[in-house]
């Protein structure tokens, strides 16, 4: 059975009737004129005559043959029995898994560089003539070049690639791959899948479903999933000062069937072990292990939870950052009587209150504020405010920073909704009524007591304080607002918000004396202190969920601008320079994607201004693969050629492909056919 690579040249084939037609031009009628003394001669004639159009026939016939087979030659013509001809050239794409979860171990070593052993055999299977794309398929390596090289190429590619800690990028790889055997001319159009095949990294879209191509699974050996990691790190929302006690808890997930109960945890502060655990968590489930530890100084710090040593170190360290400030800056901006109160509540005369700058000001004075020298901004009363200001509020808290809004009994509701609605998540049908009366009263009736906010006082159900509120406005929550406590009557008393990278809690009861009894309740101090710490802990216990395979930016605590780079430095202490961009006034840098965990730091002229952590997405880290049957149908593919361990790789594969290529068998027909041509050629006699 005949192919042809170049089809498109076949056309060409009708050249070789050109030296057909130029005979047939040539061709000359003479009148023949009767010579009786000649015609002795005649049959001398006819006998020269037929020897010599034999000759001229078989030059056109050779000639034409020439042209023809040239052209077939061009075609590319290919054989499926491979009986004669030089093997197929090949276009093959190889998809090189180094993500996290390839950094395990097995019993015959460490699967990565199982893996690359494997690829290095496969690569020398290839031949001069064919192209081969090699790709890794983490998310953190560099993009390989959409284009192909030689089998030897590849090889010293192969090599420099690392094992990477992000996650492997299926979906992403097989659509290049897709791109660049689409444009491949080659009889053998291949793609070669060296993976753990992972669950969790498999495509979320049938990609190779109308594509043609074969597809190859290299073969590794997998071993059932025993992982045990770190899956989590959690504050608790608590505010870290020097001298205080802070409570750090790791999630620990098993990921095997068997039950661990002899497990060591342990945590390290700024490069020193400071407490150590044991724990056991059964198969399939997740445990908890708590560490308290302060910290003696302001400033940078950073650490990481580690288990003992299992198969799969990728996740048996998690680390976290920690930003002790100097103090926390508050600015309480006053637009209802309680004002007074609160700052009295953050500013309580005792050694605390040193950790906390409060600063108030009055709507009209917000013209000499800066919203970025504060931490925490507090509206109490929800006063209106310019829209600029609005804006700039918006843009503080979309940074990271947090805000706290209470109602007020001189709140306009209209200019809430209108300006605060959607950030807050908060749209109030209907302002606090003033004509009332204190015969009764509103009272907390509920509060998320696994929040942050309520789990240092203890409460219970039967135990909330008794705090009353006199009026209260009507409102509905919208959807990007949740209710962390609610008033008898079901009303939220409590909200929170996300907007961008920072939070909103608004509090929605009246504080001031005329409405409620909660300024000169025991509770208010407590509850107004733990609030701010609440909003200000994001600054403390920094970069939880920051993960590998993220491109990540970072504002630097720099004033005014600067056109120094900055250094950055690497777990592996690589230092890059990085210049500084400004974005909306604030000075950010941006990383590119990362592919190692660890703690990374960030310099400004020799001192560092910053200090954050990167951890393996825990998904990563569930090692449970699929079979061969789930994972091609992901990709969308009816079958594949499976190398096994152990089998000849050369052998295995050459018995799938298209088989031998015959440019050159009728490259040299041609030749062989104008080398007669030319012999004929010159033993032909001159015609007359």
């Amino acid at each position: 059975m005949f192919g042809f690579l170049n089809a498109t040249v076949l056309f060409a084939a009708a050249a070789a009737l050109i030296p057909l037609i130029i005979h047939l031009f040539s061709r000359r009628r003479v009148k023949v004129v009767e010579f009786s003394s000649l015609r002795h001669l005649k049959e001398m004639q006819k006998r020269q005559l037929r020897r010599l159009k034999i000759r001229q026939l078989l030059l056109l016939l050779l000639r034409m043959l020439i042209i023809f087979a040239v052209v077939i030659a061009f075609a590319r013509p290919t054989s499926k029995d491979g009986a004669v001809g030089s093997h197929a050239s090949v276009s093959a794409v190889i998809l090189f898994d180094n993500s996290a979860s390839m950094s395990r171990y097995v019993t015959d070593g460490n699967l990565f560089e199982i893996a690359r052993q494997r690829t290095a055999q496969l690569l020398k299977t290839f031949s001069q003539a064919d192209e081969i794309c090699l790709m890794a398929l983490d998310r953190s390596s560099e993009s390989a070049p959409e284009m192909f090289s030689t089998a030897a190429v590849a090889l010293e590619r192969l090599e420099q690639i690392p094992a990477a800690g992000a996650v492997a990028d299926m979906g992403a790889a097989i659509e290049k791959t897709i791109r660049l055997l689409g444009n491949a001319i080659n009889a053998n159009k291949e793609i070669y899948i060296v993976t753990d095949r992972q669950r969790t990294s498999l495509p979320e879209q049938e990609l190779l479903r109308d594509f043609q191509a074969e597809i190859y699974m290299v073969d590794l050996p997998l071993e059932d999933n025993t992982d045990v990691g770190v899956v989590a790190l959690d504050f608790g929302g608590q505010l870290i000062q020097p001298g205080h006690d802070f409570e750090l808890v790791a999630t620990i997930r098993n990921f095997g069937r068997e039950t661990m109960t002899d497990g060591i945890a342990s945590l390290f502060l700024n490069g020193k072990r400071v407490a150590q655990t044991d724990f056991e968590v059964e198969g399939t489930s997740e445990s908890t292990v708590r560490f308290v530890r302060s910290v003696t100084r302001t400033g940078l710090h950073s650490g990481y939870v580690e288990l003992s040593d299992d198969k799969y170190p990728g996740n048996n360290r998690y680390y976290f950052s920690l930003a002790v400030p100097d103090q926390f800056n508050v600015l309480i901006i006053d637009g209802d009587p309680a004002a007074r109160f609160m700052s009295m509540a953050l500013k309580p005369p005792s050694s605390d209150g040193q950790y906390w700058s409060v600063k108030e000001a009055k709507p009209a004075q917000l013209s000499g504020v800066d919203f970025n020298d504060y931490d925490v901004v507090v509206m109490v009363g929800a006063p209106n405010l310019e829209e600029i200001y609005v804006s700039r509020l918006k843009s503080f808290v979309r940074r990271g920073k947090s805000l706290l809004i209470t109602y007020g009994g001189n709140t306009d509701v209209e200019f809430f909704n209108e300006s605060f609605a959607d950030f807050t998540g908060v749209f109030f049908d209907r302002a606090a009524r003033r004509d009332f009366t204190r015969a009764g009263y509103y009272s907390l009736k509920w509060v998320d007591l696994d929040h942050p906010i309520f789990t240092v006082f203890g409460f219970d159900e039967a135990t909330l304080p008794a705090i009353k509120f006199f009026s209260l406005p009507k409102l509905h929550l919208l959807d990007n607002a949740r209710p962390l406590a609610l008033f008898t009557g079901d009303q939220a008393a409590l909200t929170e918000a996300q907007f961008g990278d920072g939070k909103v809690l608004v509090f929605t009861g009246p504080m001031s004396p005329e409405y409620s009894d909660l300024t000169v309740h025991g509770f208010i101090v407590p509850f107004v202190s733990r609030l701010a710490e609440y909003l200000a802990s994001d600054l403390s216990s920094l970069d939880l969920r920051l993960y590998t395979g993220e491109s990540i930016t970072r504002s630097l605590p720099l004033a005014g601008a600067t056109i120094e780079a900055i250094e950055f430095i690497a777990p592996d202490s690589t230092v890059v320079s990085i210049p500084p961009e400004d974005e909306n006034g604030v000075l950010v840098i941006h990383t590119g994607v990362l592919g190692r965990s660890g703690i990374y730091h960030v310099l400004h002229r020799g001192r560092e201004i910053d200090r954050f952590a990167i951890n393996i997405d825990p998904p990563e880290c569930d090692l449970a693969s699929a079979d061969i049957d789930q994972f091609l149908v992901s990709l969308g593919a009816d079958d594949c050629h499976r190398v096994e361990l152990g089998e000849d790789m050369a052998e295995v594969i050459s018995g799938f492909r298209v088989g031998k290529e015959l440019w050159q068998v009728f490259l040299w027909i041609a030749v062989l056919l104008l080398a007669l041509e030319m012999i004929l050629g010159r033993r032909s006699p001159a015609e007359e």
